[in-house]
């Protein structure tokens, strides 16, 4: 029985890690929360958007259902004016770049996120690099495209250099071009000091003498974050629409483009370490548009949709939305706000996660060794379980030795199933013993390691983080140069056969049920592990040999004061 137990919590465990390479990725439910949609005026006092009091501009009873989504470009590079200017804004936490040409975002460096973990590697940049044709924020009127407004020559009165400093909470750009006699196009820009937001309000004003009739799309492009990413770190859209998270792969988009109606409280595109999302300020006439432009690359254009309008003359429409780009630290997406905190997803038990999360980060503040950590946390968390596992360990050990008993019982007993089972029963009150006294204690402490096996492997805060020796990175699988490559895998993995060992150790010095058969299963059971683990984060690895050794310790006492 008790053996049966252990076996069950490792399949367990193998299929909640075959669910997360193979199943889909599921919608989870949320409150709804309220969407503060503060519309701000345009830097210029003398343009302020309209009040809360005037008649709105979107056409009464209109919406987006017969939307040609095709007429919004797929990329914007064609019309491109000769001579570009850029203006940079340099904050605590990133360096962004705004082109000329359209006012988009040029790039979006992270300050304090490498692409990869040399030292001398350049700052991670979340906006795609395979040209002007894919920078963010591209303006289109799908009635009238040949205005061109995605890559008009915008003009600014800002300086080329902005700097915010410590005691500054943001800095405003306001960028204005014009189709003569037709429309101008405003967009002011308001780059956060203390987050990775930038907000962008859209303005929208009648130059003509008649109605402005048209429907605006803003296009906003994001590429994979790893240019080496695999089905455990990949890429996809995440949309939070009324409380819920929806996880979208890319394959679908390639089926089809879902649309999403207001209200919407952001949608994004992420893997396990950063977040391009955008973030709307309007509770209604609008939709968000997710669509894949290259599968090869994994290029997707994420689209605010407005609802058709109508402009009278000398009359305004404002679009205002906040856009993210950044790490997924729970610390800055809670500080960013509009719930985008509900990105850092660890699946069924992030409830826990999370708080575990919090405990890790403050281990670290303590030791600045994340692989430390990892261990000490560990440690904590085999201590708080060892009355549970002790208890477990020696019902099994009982078990084991009723072993012969219980043999001859139903050798006996095999024709009579009632009177077997009354004299099993006798036997285990007799030992005071508990048939499910193995496996019980393992079944509360399934959800904490799944909840750390979660945490370790998507939190950002270990990307790029050494722990000793050759592991330089705890998002990384554990590989050691030994001079040569090895096939399939360029180095060793020490750390993951180490693992391998302790668990197999670990699996002889638990008592068996005799059974030859389970017996075999069992042994397989390392090597089975070690295979799934070989391509895992190290930091993942390194806290499951932790805890494989405390359990050997563990066995090893109980063993000897059995």
């Amino acid at each position: 029985m008790e053996k049966r137990a252990l076996l069950a919590f490792v399949l367990s465990l193998g299929v909640v890690l075959l669910w997360e390479v193979f199943v889909a990725p599921r919608i989870t439910p949320q409150a709804p929360v309220e969407q503060a949609a503060q519309q701000e005026a345009a830097s210029n006092p003398s343009e302020e958007p309209p009040g809360q009091g005037e008649a709105s501009p979107f056409v009464a009873g209109a919406n987006n259902a017969g939307a040609d989504l095709n007429a919004i470009p797929r990329a914007h590079a064609d019309t491109q004016p000769v001579e570009i200017k850029i203006w940079e804004v340099d904050t605590p936490l990133y360096t962004a770049r705004v082109a000329s040409a359209g006012a988009r975002l040029e790039s979006f460096k992270l300050k304090k996120h490498r692409q990869a973990v040399d030292p001398d590697s350049p700052p991670m940049d979340l906006i795609p690099a395979q040209g002007a044709g894919y920078y963010p924020l591209a303006v289109d009127f799908l009635k009238h495209p040949q205005w061109s407004f995605a890559t008009k020559n915008f003009e600014s009165p800002a300086p080329e250099q902005v700097r915010i400093n410590g005691g500054e909470k943001e800095a405003v750009l306001t960028f204005t071009a014009e189709e003569p006699g037709v429309a101008r196009v405003t967009k002011v820009f308001r780059f956060a000091a203390d987050t990775y937001t930038v907000q962008v309000d859209v303005i929208v004003e009648n130059l003509g003498t008649e109605a402005l009739s048209d429907q605006l799309g803003i296009s906003s492009y994001a590429l994979p974050f790893d240019a080496n990413e695999n089905d455990y770190n990949k890429a996809h859209v995440s949309v939070l629409q009324n409380g819920k998270l929806e996880n979208i792969d890319r394959k679908n988009l390639a089926e089809e483009t879902p649309v999403f109606k207001a209200p919407v409280q952001w949608m994004g595109y992420q893997n396990n370490y950063f977040l391009q999302a955008t973030v709307p300020l309007k509770e209604d006439h609008y939709q968000l548009v997710p669509r894949l432009v290259d599968e090869n690359l994994g290029l997707v254009q994420m689209v605010l949709l407005t609802d058709p309008f109508e402009l009278a003359p000398e009359a305004k429409a404002v679009i205002p939305a906040k856009y993210y780009f950044g790490p997924k630290e729970m610390d800055h997406l809670k500080l960013a706000d509009h719930n985008l905190e509900r990105a850092l997803d660890f699946g069924w038990f992030t409830f826990l996660a999370k708080p575990l999360l919090v405990f890790l980060k403050w281990l670290y503040n303590y030791f600045h060794n994340y692989g430390i950590a990892i261990i000490i946390l560990t440690v904590i968390i085999k201590i708080l379980f060892w009355p549970l596992t002790h208890k477990s360990y020696k019902s099994m050990q009982v078990m084991k030795k009723i072993q012969p008993k219980m043999a001859q019982i139903r050798e006996k007993y095999k024709d009579d199933r009632e009177k077997l089972n009354q004299e099993l029963m006798m036997l285990y009150r007799t030992y005071k013993v508990n048939p499910l006294g193995g496996c019980l204690p393992m079944v509360l402490q399934i959800p904490v390691f799944f909840a750390l096996y979660r945490m370790l492997y998507g939190a950002i805060e270990l990307r790029h983080q050494p722990f000793w020796l050759w592991i330089n990175d705890l998002t990384a699988p554990d590989r050691l140069n030994v001079g040569f490559d090895i096939p399939y895998l360029g180095g060793l993995p020490v750390l993951t056969l180490l693992m391998g060992a302790s668990m197999f150790i670990q699996q002889k010095m638990t008592p068996t049920s005799g059974d030859p058969r389970q017996e075999k299963m069992m042994l397989m059971m390392p090597v089975i592990f070690t295979v799934f683990f070989i391509n895992f984060p190290s930091g993942l690895v390194l806290y499951w040999l932790v805890n494989n050794v405390l359990s050997i310790v563990q066995q090893y006492w109980i063993n000897r004061t059995a």
